[in-house]
């Protein structure tokens, strides 16, 4: 009758060995998990900040090529750079646009 209460003081014994085992196992993977989540935050937070920078950057590259398309710019440059002049009002002829030709139909089916 001795030999049950000796395989259940194993078991206890493995469980007393066992429990402390997890116990630590469980502190370690909250402390890594936690770790984990402050570090993406981290990088969440840096990648919040480059963005920021990159729409700040685009709006000002926007803007720089609003400036060079502008019609008084090419217009300056046109004059400037390349001597052209503005022509004379006499000297402008206006062309109408026609449609393309089409196929010539013979009949009327």
């Amino acid at each position: 009758m001795s030999r049950p209460r000796v395989k259940n003081s194993r078991k206890k014994g493995l469980l007393m060995f066992c429990f402390p085992l997890y116990f630590i196992f469980c502190l370690f993977a909250i402390v890594w998990l936690k770790a984990a989540v402050i570090n993406l935050e981290y990088e969440l937070g840096e990648l919040d900040r480059l963005r920021v920078e990159h729409v700040r950057e685009r709006k000002m590259v926007v803007a720089q090529r609003a400036s060079l398309y502008s019609t008084e710019k090419i217009e300056r440059v046109a004059v400037d750079r390349l001597g052209m002049t503005l022509p004379v009002r006499e000297n402008v002829f206006y062309v109408k646009r026609t449609p393309a030709a089409g196929p010539y139909k013979a009949s009327l089916k």
